[in-house]
C-alpha cells in the first residue's frame, strides 16, 4: 500500500482506488477513484439482459481540473454483445453507479468500454 502526504491530507493507494485521509477532521474522503478497482465485475442490464463488465483498468488523469483529480476506466465485456455509447447503471459490491461509457476496441476477447471523470 501507498501513501502520499498532501500537507494536511493523507493519501493511501491500495491497488488502484485511492481514498484520502483529511487528518484534522479524521474523515475519509473518497475522491471517485475509490469506488472502483481492477478486476471488480460490475452488471449492467441492456435488452432486458444482466450483461456482466470486468473493471480491467483504473488509471489517474494528472492534469485533471476535476476536484479530487481525474481518472478514467476501462471495462471488458463479452465479445457477441456489442453496446452502444450510453448511460448505464453498473451494479456491483461498490454499490450502484450511473456511468457513461464508450466502445473503444474489440478483440476474440472480448469488447472494451471507456469511462472518463475529468
Amino acid at each position: 500500500m501507498e501513501r502520499f502526504s498532501l500537507g494536511n491530507c493523507e493519501e493511501t493507494k491500495a491497488g488502484s482506488a485511492i481514498r484520502t485521509l483529511n487528518r484534522s477532521s479524521g474523515q475519509i474522503e473518497a475522491n471517485g477513484m475509490a469506488d472502483f478497482e481492477q478486476g471488480q465485475t460490475f452488471t449492467i442490464e441492456a435488452g432486458g439482459r444482466q450483461i456482466p463488465l470486468e473493471l480491467s483498468a483504473v488509471k489517474p488523469i494528472a492534469a485533471s481540473p476535476r476536484p479530487g483529480g481525474g481518472f478514467s476506466l476501462l471495462f471488458k465485456g463479452p465479445r457477441d454483445i456489442a453496446l452502444p455509447q450510453a448511460t448505464y447503471l453498473f451494479t456491483g459490491e461498490s454499490g450502484s453507479h450511473e456511468i457513461f461509457i464508450v466502445p473503444v476496441a474489440a478483440d476474440a476477447t472480448g469488447r472494451l468500454y471507456e469511462a472518463v471523470f475529468n
